[in-house]
C-alpha cells in the first residue's frame, strides 16, 4: 500500500511508530523490562520523559509528509505538587534547558521540531508539547514564523485558568454556536455531520488568538462499507457537505484549513478542519 492509499488513522499510527522509536533510540522514552512475566517501566533519570502522539493532518506544517506531538514530562524532583501548587526550585530551568536539548537531540534523528503554540510553563501546566515533523528535501523554511507567539497569553487550559467563565466564551462553543445556526439554513440535501473538538496549544496557527477543530463527517449512508466499498454519489458528497462547513465559518469571520493530504471516502472516515481567529494566513506550496 503507497502513502497515498493509507488512511488517516494509518498515517497516524505510522508516524507515531517512527517518532517513538527514535525516542527510545535518543534515550528519551521510557523502557519497558519484563519480569516474572510483569512488564516494568523505567523513566529516564533527571531530564524527564517523551512520549509521541498523534497531529491532525490538518494542523501540520505546510509541505510535511509525517507530524507527531512529543509530550515532554518533567523529571519528578521538579513537578509541581498537585496538593499545594508550589514549584520546586530550578523547575523553570529544568523545563527550558531539558526542552531545548529534546528538540535539539530529534533534530539530529532527521526531524524538524520546535515548541509552539501559546506558551506553557511549569507553574501552570504538567508538561511541554512539542512539535516534530519532515518535509520533502529543499521544501523547509522557517517553521514557525518568528516571534509568533510573542506577548501570547498562557496557554488554556492550565492550573489557574481550567475553564472560561463569564463574560469568556469558549471557543469551542462559539464555533459551535456558528455551525448550529448555519445547519439550520442547510438546503434538504443531506450534508453529512459536524462536531467541534478542542486544538491543544502546540497545533494552534502561528499568532492565532483562538483555535478549535471541526470534525466533518458523512451521512451513515455515505460511509464506506465494511468491505472497502464506497457507495455511489460519496465523493459529491463528501465535497458539498465539507464546502458548505468551510463557507459557513468563513462566511463568521473564522480562517479554516484542511489537511494537504487529498481526503478521500475512499480511504478517510472524517475530514478534519482547523478553525481559527488571528492574522497568520498558511502559505501556499
Amino acid at each position: 500500500m503507497t502513502t497515498k492509499q493509507q488512511s488517516r488513522a494509518e498515517v497516524r499510527q505510522d508516524a507515531v511508530a517512527r517518532v517513538d522509536k527514535h525516542l527510545q533510540a535518543l534515550g528519551l522514552a521510557p523502557t519497558h523490562t519484563m519480569r516474572d512475566g510483569v512488564s516494568y517501566r523505567t523513566l529516564p533519570e533527571g531530564k524527564g520523559w517523551c512520549q509521541a502522539l498523534y497531529a491532525p493532518e490538518e494542523a501540520w506544517p505546510p509541505g510535511a509528509t509525517l507530524c507527531v506531538v512529543v509530550r515532554w514530562h518533567p523529571d519528578k524532583a521538579y513537578r509541581r505538587n498537585s496538593n499545594t501548587g508550589n514549584v520546586p526550585s530550578g523547575a523553570v530551568e529544568h523545563w527550558r534547558e531539558r526542552t531545548r536539548a529534546t528538540v535539539a537531540a530529534v533534530q539530529t534523528a532527521g526531524f524538524q521540531a520546535a515548541v509552539t503554540g501559546p506558551p506553557r510553563a511549569p507553574s501552570l501546566h504538567a508538561n511541554e508539547d512539542i512539535l516534530v515533523w519532515r518535509v520533502p528535501r529543499g521544501r523547509d523554511r522557517m517553521w514557525p514564523p518568528l516571534f509568533a507567539w510573542d506577548d501570547a497569553e498562557p496557554a488554556r487550559p492550565n492550573f489557574v485558568q481550567p475553564d472560561y467563565r463569564y463574560p469568556e466564551r469558549n471557543p469551542l462553543h462559539l464555533v459551535e454556536a456558528v455551525l448550529n445556526t448555519a445547519r439550520r439554513q442547510w438546503p434538504a440535501a443531506d450534508l453529512g455531520r459536524v462536531c467541534t473538538v478542542t486544538a491543544p496549544a502546540v497545533i494552534w496557527p502561528p499568532r492565532a488568538e483562538t483555535c478549535v477543530r471541526v470534525l466533518w463527517q458523512p451521512s451513515k449512508r455515505y460511509e464506506r462499507l465494511p468491505d472497502g466499498t464506497v457507495p455511489p454519489g460519496a465523493d459529491e458528497h463528501w465535497e458539498a457537505g465539507i464546502g458548505r462547513v468551510r463557507q459557513d465559518l468563513k462566511a463568521a469571520g473564522y480562517r479554516v484549513r484542511g489537511a494537504e493530504r487529498p481526503m478521500s471516502p475512499a480511504t478517510d472516515d472524517d475530514a478534519g478542519l482547523l478553525v481559527w481567529r488571528g492574522g497568520f494566513q498558511y502559505p501556499d506550496f
